[in-house]
């Protein structure tokens, strides 16, 4: 992305780029540039994080109503782009430091930007964690994105990156099924009333996938 792309090229290329990690995330990483500056894949990050924030506000519409939704929608964008470049930063300082401790000798700007075209499925994920449990296979989808980053473009043995990848993905699959089943159990999901669609959640802005 350059200082002289309009909104429509950048949106093309935010688009194109979310396309092939979902669809070809092998061939994506290997030529994934490893240098370039934060902007980039800040800015890929961002966007991507307010689509996500979009498709919420729409289903808190179908499950709240319109002010319900407006109200969420006005909440989620203010603190979307404060929440996204927090979380950002966290995660990809989480997974340089394991990244590292396999073996990685990329920098910190590399791990950056692997963590945020990783991101490139949240849409898809955030659709999927409105059907009970689905929640846990957009998990395990995006710890294998992250098993494919750490081998081809942090030069990992793909026996390693899965065995420490499996195990933080077991961790965290352990956590979001207990707090799924307090969710269910209180009763704190609210079912959208017609054409039988999928029950929706109230949900801060993601301060991760």
């Amino acid at each position: 992305m350059r200082s002289g792309d309009t909104v429509v090229g950048v949106l093309r290329v935010i688009r194109d780029t979310a396309i092939n990690v979902i669809l070809r995330p092998a061939a994506f990483f290997q030529t994934m540039p490893r240098r370039g500056g934060f902007r980039t894949p800040y800015v890929f990050l961002l966007i991507i994080g307010l689509f996500d924030m979009l498709l919420l506000s729409l289903f808190e519409v179908l499950a709240a109503g319109p002010t319900a939704g407006l109200a969420f929608a006005v909440h989620a964008f203010v603190l979307a782009p404060l929440a996204l470049t927090l979380s950002g930063f966290v995660l990809t300082t989480v997974f340089f430091v394991f990244w590292r401790l396999m073996g990685s000798s990329q920098s910190y700007e590399t791990a950056y930007r692997t963590f945020a075209y990783s991101y490139a499925i949240s849409p898809v994920t955030t659709i999927m964690g409105f059907i009970p449990y689905l929640t846990l296979a957009g998990l395990v989808w995006w710890f294998a994105l992250l098993i494919v980053a750490s081998v081809y473009v942090h030069g990992i043995s793909r026996l390693k990156a899965v065995a420490v990848f499996a195990a933080l993905g077991l961790a965290m699959t352990i956590f979001v099924t207990r707090a799924e089943h307090y969710v269910m159990r209180h009763g704190l999901t609210r079912p959208v009333a017609h054409m039988g669609r999928p029950a929706s959640r109230t949900r801060m802005p993601p301060s991760s996938i």
